[in-house]
């Protein structure tokens, strides 16, 4: 009962103070409000987006980093294998040296085969990835450049129509204060 009684009084109070004028004012804002509002949105998703865009980058740069020196080290491995295997080509030819020669080339070879496969899983993977990254934030700037400028022509539009509002309003007020400054004849009866 308690509770019907403060629904009913609160419905009552909301009923007298809530007048047109009251209601307008409080709970609705203006077109120029909601236009100004959804432009500080759409300026701040621009930044918002503008900033990880700059994030994509810096990502991608150290994975670029990253990847060239892991492509290095694969040019390094490939360069000591050349070596060498030219080293034993001229080397004389004793069989115990050939021997151990011949491992270090293959342990130079394996080697060389590993950084390969590394600078190739990461240029598949993680540079590929950072790339996209990039490309997508790219667009996601794109679209929220966009969807400000629709919003500051919409605000423009209002504006331009708001001027010429007030110009008709004032040519009206022009041709009233005309039509009531003359003297109105009386008809004939």
């Amino acid at each position: 009962m308690r509770y019907f009684l403060a629904g009913t009084c609160a419905t009552i109070v909301a009923r007298t103070l809530g007048s047109l004028v009251h209601r307008r004012n409080v709970t609705e804002p203006t077109m120029a409000s909601n236009l100004a509002t959804l432009l500080d949105l759409r300026r701040n998703a621009e930044n918002e987006a503008t900033q990880a865009l700059r994030e994509a980058i810096a990502a991608r740069q150290r994975v670029e980093d990253e990847q060239q020196r892991l492509d290095s080290a694969a040019e390094q491995a490939r360069l000591g294998l050349a070596q060498e295997t030219q080293r034993h080509a001229t080397a004389p030819a004793v069989v115990s040296a050939g021997l151990h020669r011949e491992r270090y080339r293959q342990r130079l070879a394996a080697a060389l085969a590993q950084a390969a496969e590394q600078a190739s899983q990461h240029r598949q993977g993680p540079l590929r990835d950072a790339e996209a990254a990039a490309q997508a934030a790219a667009a996601r700037v794109r679209q929220t450049t966009q969807e400000r400028q629709a919003v500051e022509k919409l605000i423009a539009r209002q504006q331009t129509e708001q001027g010429k509002q007030a110009e008709r309003r004032a040519e009206e007020a022009v041709d009233d204060w005309v039509q009531s400054s003359h003297k109105t004849r009386k008809p004939d009866v």
